[in-house]
């Protein structure tokens, strides 16, 4: 089995953000998505968790509560604990436990399964791997959104509302695996 990525989308985050959208990348041409979120940092000294919520066809971030998940949050300071959650407005921590002020950091690795597909569910499979001074945080995590509609693009959104992004990269490629 060979695989192939194609890089659609490739959008930095500029300081004082608190919801950056990446619009029309999902398409007909794949059903697998790969998202690589690196180097996300918030403007304040206070923490926030970044959260996902998909945007429709006609350009709407869908926040009705339609999104379920699970993760694992394995932490260096304690043991491991679990989150899950249905009938959400939103993937909760989808990018990261939380993120912080620079140098502290993280770095996120998503897949998403048929989200151009009005027939079916939007699904996604997330880690990711934080860095906050001497806590480091990993997570692995399910989700779906429980819509059949055709959805285009995503919004990465801070929790808080008010503490905004400083700096980062999203990068959304196609995923065309060949059997």
């Amino acid at each position: 089995t060979m695989s192939a990525l194609r890089l659609i989308n490739e959008t930095s985050i500029t300081s004082g953000v608190s919801t950056v959208n990446i619009t029309d990348v999902f398409s007909a041409d794949f059903d697998i998505y790969k998202i690589v979120i690196s180097g996300m940092t918030t403007v304040g000294t206070t923490q926030t968790s970044p959260d996902f919520r998909f945007i429709n066809s006609s350009g709407s971030v869908i926040s009705a509560s339609n999104y379920d998940y699970a993760h694992l949050i394995m932490r260096s300071d304690a043991s491991s604990t679990e989150q899950r959650a249905t009938s959400q407005a939103q993937f909760y921590r989808f990018q990261a436990e939380s993120v912080d002020q620079a140098p502290d950091s993280q770095g996120n690795v998503a897949y998403i399964f048929n989200p151009f597909s009005s027939s079916s569910y939007s699904f996604a499979l997330y880690q990711s791997m934080t860095s906050a001074a001497t806590l480091h945080l990993a997570m692995k995590g399910i989700g779906v959104l429980k819509q059949t509609a055709s959805m285009t693009g995503f919004q990465v959104i801070d929790s808080n509302a008010t503490r905004p992004f400083d700096e980062g990269i999203i990068r959304t490629y196609g995923l065309r695996v060949d059997s």
